[in-house]
């Protein structure tokens, strides 16, 4: 006969529990900030908070970036140690600070080879219409009869289409009317 074994409740491992004899502490006593890269195990010595801070959001801007969803992935993650225990601030969040709301945006994309319209950033606009007035009026991109943008690259297949653009934009012919000569 055999027995299934109890099904117990995950324990966590209190990283921030306030209790200091239940607190888990994955580093270094004497090194006053690391960070702890969890998924390899290691510890990273850190100069000051900062240094600390920034190195774990690009760690895991990193990994998540990485993540394809498959389950064989191993999970990383970068904590902030304060002599060896996990680091929190102290208090509320900042004041002001409130929850993102996310709103569409627009920006413009060539119609031949794709290249969005950017400076030193991407213009972001409340609507299509305002990204295209936005590329054609500032930034020298042609619109094509039908509303495709056009860049301001020089290579054949572009001028290909700023001169079809030009054709249908003309007159349409008469046929009363006499070709010049």
């Amino acid at each position: 006969m055999t027995t299934t074994p109890a099904i117990v409740p995950a324990v966590r491992r209190g990283l921030f529990t306030a209790d200091p004899d239940q607190r888990l502490r994955p580093g270094t006593a004497s090194r006053a900030w690391e960070l702890w890269l969890t998924g390899p195990n290691t510890l990273l010595e850190m100069s000051d908070l900062a240094t600390a801070l920034m190195a774990a959001a690009e760690h895991n801007a990193l990994t998540a970036d990485l993540d394809d969803g498959s389950p064989i992935n191993p999970v990383s993650y970068a904590l902030v140690l304060h002599h060896g225990y996990a680091w929190r601030s102290e208090g509320a969040a900042r004041s002001g600070a409130g929850i993102a709301v996310p709103s569409l945006c627009w920006t413009a994309r060539c119609s031949i080879c794709g290249d969005l319209v950017e400076d030193e950033f991407i213009p972001h606009h409340d609507s299509a219409e305002a990204a295209a007035e936005d590329a054609v009026g500032s930034r020298g991109w042609g619109e094509l009869p039908d509303g495709r943008l056009v860049c301001e690259r020089d290579d054949p297949e572009h001028e290909e289409a700023r001169t079809r653009a030009r054709t249908e934009d003309g007159p349409e012919p008469d046929d009363d009317q006499l070709a010049l000569l």
